[in-house]
């Protein structure tokens, strides 16, 4: 099956994108995802999850995102999604030529407020 899981870490601007996990019933899941890393960039993996990991796996998938933190040295921590995006803005100023920028912040559609 397809997915789209951001896997949130305690270490600052590194999460894993759980891309796709492909069932081998009462035998395996191979568990395709990336570490994305503001300072090393993206490295995409695979996992197999057999034997007893995958008898213990059931329905809690917060197994999953534990074993991938551990396998890189992460600790797991829920992704929070952030109030904000940040985009930048180009553009040529007609009059003199001049390449300009400009940061915009967007509202993330997806951010759903702390409740109090």
């Amino acid at each position: 099956m397809f997915l789209r899981i951001k896997i949130g870490t305690t270490t600052p601007n590194t999460y894993i994108d759980l891309q796709s996990i492909y069932i081998t019933p009462e035998k395996s899941a191979t568990i395709k995802y990336a570490v994305i890393d503001d300072v090393r960039g993206t490295q995409m993996n695979s996992y197999e999850m057999e034997g007893e990991q995958y008898a213990q796996w059931g329905s809690d998938d917060t197994l999953i995102y534990h074993l991938l933190c551990a396998r890189h040295n992460l600790q797991y921590m829920p992704y929070e999604e952030p109030e904000f995006f940040e985009e930048v803005n180009v553009w040529c100023d007609k009059e003199t030529g001049e390449i300009k920028s400009e940061m915009i912040k967007k509202p993330n559609p997806k951010y759903i407020p702390p409740v109090t």
